[in-house]
């Protein structure tokens, strides 16, 4: 069938709006070639031409808000007259479109932020598309936090973890002159170190169950002036430190300009959520389902700590990893923690095995 789909995108995906065509019709599409960029759950996906051919129809127009499945288009040989398809169209965004007269009945109510969008200078394609985003973003997460809330087991553990030798290792590639890694980018790679560990925690818990991952996947929170997304850093298993920075930059730099997909954002082992440098000094956060675990990660500060007998300064900070209680018991998600908390204090020397 040379038919467009809206793609099915997985947990949580109720409603899909469609943000830029990238062909027209009677344009000559490419196997493989973008075709559409949707919008789902704060992320963009791109809508790949399955047949190549002549796209000879759109059926969901930009601004379009419509279910999984739902036909978009169609791409056929140019002489093909294609079916006469009426999609459903659930919603309309205005901030992406017009509302067309057939849909002026799901148009929202006009409001002053509305009439101020009116006498805006008109903005560019991806202005646009970055501006909708942003404005999506706020209501998608207080949606999913509140269904997290309320569905989520969540219990809560504390650990305090001493960075002597992380801050050793970032003061070392300083004074070789290197760019050090953020500590975000080592405490991700001291999580990826306890996955390889304890693998059976791996997990998402989707539709009542514990599904395996297909690889060590870290998400890292990150503040975008008022709102917060996660990007999502993807099979990690085995690689450097120095590759997780690498991906750590390039991601964060997508988010700044809103331009993540969904495989950027979602997906992950565990996410990373770090307000030290707001002087939090430890902070519990909200679970983001599907995910199992998520570390919340406070100020790092120097205290005296004992070491070996004696009081010594060191560079300690708290984490409280929460877990679903559905998807791993208290002893098990107590020693990821543990993990965790041994390959950043012994950071840079051979892991010691596991306990059993």
């Amino acid at each position: 069938m040379p038919e467009v789909f809206a793609p099915q995108l997985g947990f949580a995906t109720r409603e899909i709006t469609i943000v830029q065509w990238h062909k027209a019709v009677g344009d000559t599409v490419a196997l493989g070639e973008p075709l559409v960029d949707v919008e789902a759950e704060k992320a963009l996906t791109t809508v790949e031409a399955v047949h190549a051919g002549t796209l000879l129809a759109i059926y969901s127009p930009v601004g379009a808000v419509v279910a999984e499945g739902t036909p978009l288009g169609w791409v056929g040989a140019a002489e093909e007259e294609p079916p006469m398809l009426t999609p459903q169209v659930l919603g309309w965004e205005p901030m992406l479109a017009p509302v067309p007269a057939e849909y002026a009945h799901l148009a929202p109510p006009p409001d002053a932020s509305a009439a101020d969008t009116a006498t805006a200078p008109a903005k560019s394609s991806r202005a646009l598309v970055r501006h909708f985003l942003r404005s999506v973003v706020r209501k998608i997460t207080a949606e999913r936090m509140a269904r997290s809330w309320v569905a989520s087991p969540k219990v809560d553990l504390l650990a305090e973890i001493d960075f002597s030798r992380v801050v050793a290792h970032r003061e070392a590639i300083k004074a070789a002159g290197g760019e050090a890694p953020s500590y975000n980018v080592y405490i991700a790679h001291g999580v990826v170190r306890a996955f390889e560990d304890m693998p059976h925690l791996n997990i998402n818990w989707i539709h009542g169950g514990p599904v395996p991952l297909d690889g060590i996947h870290v998400g890292v929170a990150v503040a975008l002036e008022d709102n917060l997304v996660t990007i999502s850093m993807k099979h990690l298993a085995g690689l450097p430190l120095e590759e997780l920075q690498r991906r750590f930059r390039g991601l964060i730099k997508k988010a700044v300009g809103m331009s993540l997909h969904r495989d950027e954002m979602y997906g992950n082992s565990l996410t990373v959520t770090n307000l030290g440098e707001f002087e939090i000094t430890a902070f519990t956060a909200i679970l983001n389902p599907p995910e199992v675990f998520i570390l919340a990660v406070g100020k790092l500060a120097d205290r005296v700590v004992v070491k070996d007998g004696e009081m010594v300064i060191a560079p300690i900070t708290q984490f409280f990893l929460s877990f679903d209680h559905r998807g791993v018991d208290g002893a098990p998600a107590s020693r990821l923690l543990q993990r965790i908390k041994y390959h950043l204090e012994h950071y840079g020397e051979e892991p010691a095995p596991e306990d059993d």
